[in-house]
């Protein structure tokens, strides 16, 4: 994948993000409408609050009607609730709407009561979402979710028709890539995304984007992070970036082999959004010209020279290997089939060695045409013979096919079938 299309990826992450966030924002919202309807009631589960007295009507039959206090109608047990309510000649409507307001209650502390078991490590790299979806979490959600409509089918016989709860992989994956805030700080910030996922949707409306969508998209990311900068302190909007910058995704999805520690993260990212925020995602979209682009990779010589300080030799050779896309494909073959890393890296080393003699066979001017192909196809046979030696015949078949696997063919062509 090129630094395009791995941008363009990243865009479309961070889209579904703020879409989630939104949906989040706004079903929140609902759930509070939900709640108010009924009155402040204690939870209606036997044994779940405080009793109320539903029998109180009964013990004050001559009461004047203009001093009715709803505890007289209340009560601890749903079905004598409702019955106590049928009783004064409430609306079966109006009971619908009051219990399942109240069911709504019960099950959004419930909810609530939920805790996250996966904190997000926002330095560990690979897919983008990896880390970021709680499976336990949403799998205790929905279980409630079912309570739910059981609960309120076995009291008003039937369930209210709603869609499947979608906010429960979005809640798990936005609360925890804010868990390093509090819950105050996150409805903000959560309204503030939703403000801006019209504009970062709209950039898709009219199908694959082009550079002029990607710079819409961008700039409307970087008026959020502008806003963003407003709710929160310094340090927490450093966490943000770390977490949902166009830097940070990019570099999760470059530097899966490299595994950073989170200071190394934290010390790679500082450098990178600095340059990032002056070329790096326009000159990806090859929105600069002549001179700027001339600027940039001075820009970007400086940049990896600082990297390289930062790191030491040998730990920025791991991260300069780690964003090249041929590298990458072969420690995904490694990971899947079981492979080492100390795998890949003897695999990419021999690329290397192919690659540069191909190289050389192709500048000797004292071979013929016939020679260097005999020459060629035979160091591809003597590399792929050694590559099949370390992956072993599935993880090579696998590998062979993946169109990361094309610098093979770069070195000779496949064979003609006759």
């Amino acid at each position: 994948m090129n630094g395009k299309s791995l941008l363009y990826f990243s865009l479309l992450i961070n889209v579904l993000l703020l879409g989630s966030a939104g949906y989040l924002s706004r079903s929140r919202n609902r759930e509070v409408a939900a709640v108010v309807v009924a009155p402040d009631m204690t939870p209606a589960k036997p044994g779940s609050g405080p009793a109320t007295v539903g029998a109180a009507a009964e013990a004050a039959p001559d009461k004047p009607a203009h001093s009715f206090d709803w505890r007289m109608v209340e009560s601890e047990d749903y079905k004598k609730y409702i019955a106590n309510l049928r009783a004064i000649g409430c609306p079966e409507e109006t009971i619908r709407d009051i219990i399942s307001a109240d069911v709504a209650k019960l099950f959004e502390s419930r909810r609530k009561g939920i805790t996250s078991t996966n904190r997000f490590e926002f330095w560990k790299g690979g897919n983008p979402l990896a880390g970021m979806i709680d499976s336990e979490k949403i799998e205790k959600q929905q279980q409630l979710a079912k309570e739910k409509r059981a609960l309120l089918k076995e009291l008003l016989g039937t369930a209210p028709d709603e869609k499947p709860d979608l906010t429960a992989g979005a809640t798990g994956m936005i609360e925890s890539l804010l868990d390093f805030l509090p819950a105050n700080k996150q409805a903000e910030v959560m309204e503030v995304m939703q403000k801006y996922q019209t504009k970062a949707m709209k950039a898709l409306s009219g199908g694959t984007p082009d550079a002029e969508d990607m710079k819409k998209m961008l700039q409307a990311q970087k008026e959020m992070e502008t806003e963003m900068a407003k709710v929160l302190t310094p340090q927490e909007m450093e966490d943000y970036q770390l977490r949902l910058s166009q830097t940070a995704m990019m570099m999760r999805m470059q530097l899966a082999s490299f595994q950073p520690t989170e200071q190394e993260f934290r010390d790679i990212f500082k450098l990178k959004k600095s340059y990032d925020d002056e070329y790096g995602l326009a000159g990806q979209m090859g929105a600069l010209d002549k001179t700027e682009r001339e600027k940039q990779d001075a820009a970007k010589k400086v940049l990896d020279g600082q990297i390289k300080t930062l790191l030491g030799d040998q730990r920025y050779a791991d991260y300069e290997r780690a964003q090249d896309y041929a590298y990458q494909g072969i420690y995904r073959v490694t990971e899947r089939n079981g492979l080492s890393q100390e795998d890949a890296v003897k695999v990419y080393d021999m690329k290397k060695a192919a690659e540069q003699q191909a190289k050389q066979v192709r500048q000797d001017q004292s071979l013929s045409a016939d020679q260097r192909t005999t020459v060629l196809q035979g160091i591809r046979t003597e590399t792929e013979n050694s590559i099949k030696a370390v992956f072993g015949d599935k993880a090579w078949e696998s590998y062979r096919k993946q169109p990361g696997a094309y610098w093979i063919r770069g070195i000779s062509p496949d064979p003609k079938n006759d």
